[in-house]
């Protein structure tokens, strides 16, 4: 598809230079910028990369608040209660372009969908499938003492849709297809599977984030799988795994 466009855009060029370019000059110039438009975007079509997520077991990333016994668990499923990325690492704010109104005291906004709670949800508060709608996650190392600018991100955990039951899960809406944009920069696109257990990203590469800077990364929805009853969209969980904790 891309070369196409190019080529139809190099054709029309070239039949505008025919048509009033008589000088080798011109010609030269048209030469130049029909080159340099080709390698542009041949550059950003190379520079986007797509992943894929894999799905993962519940029972590796969930486990019970204590046990009465082996078999007796006491109290509600943490995510990641042991140790992880989050022994060091962390998230210093999140936002979104919306959320839906609370009910009956619920709440839906951006910080639930990084609270390690698959019962609560970010759910975008469009009245449609919420395409185009976003939550980024802010890591601010401008202030942190004795950082040395070590931690970097890697891989993405989500659990897709509203996780807090099974129904509730298949009523609401789930996300198929996000970009991803790192400091407001396209930096990838990933597709989630349609799947009520956890799935992870590996990115192919760290995001680092340096010291004494603002780190920023936006998820925007492009792509869901429809709900059973609700257009609303739900992220219980998107969560992060990295390096330079242990």
């Amino acid at each position: 598809m891309l070369i196409r466009k190019v080529s139809v855009f190099l054709n029309a060029t070239f039949h505008t230079q025919d048509r009033y370019a008589t000088s080798k000059k011109m010609k030269y110039k048209y030469l130049i910028l029909s080159q340099f438009i080709f390698f542009n975007f041949f550059s950003f079509s190379q520079e986007i990369k797509e992943y894929k997520a894999e799905q993962k077991k519940d029972s590796d990333f969930f486990e019970y608040e204590d046990y009465e016994a082996p078999d007796k668990p006491i109290g509600k499923l943490i995510f990641l209660k042991g140790c992880s990325w989050y022994c060091g690492g962390g998230v210093s704010s999140l936002s979104s372009s919306s959320e839906l109104e609370e009910n009956n005291g619920i709440t839906y906004s951006a910080k639930n969908a990084h609270d390690f709670d698959k019962n609560t949800a970010w759910i975008e508060g469009k009245d449609d499938y919420g395409i185009g709608e976003f939550i980024e996650y802010t890591f601010d190392y401008q202030k942190t003492e004795k950082y040395s600018g070590n931690l970097g991100i890697n891989r993405f955990l989500i659990a897709n849709g509203y996780k807090k039951s099974l129904k509730t899960w298949k009523n609401n809406s789930r996300v198929k297809q996000l970009k991803v944009y790192l400091n407001d920069k396209l930096h990838s696109i990933i597709n989630l599977l349609d799947s009520f257990e956890i799935q992870t990203i590996e990115i192919g590469e760290t995001i680092m984030f340096q010291k004494n800077t603002i780190t920023k990364l936006k998820f925007e929805i492009t792509e869901v799988y429809e709900g059973d009853k609700y257009a609303d969209t739900a992220i219980s969980l998107l969560m992060f795994d990295g390096i330079g904790v242990h």
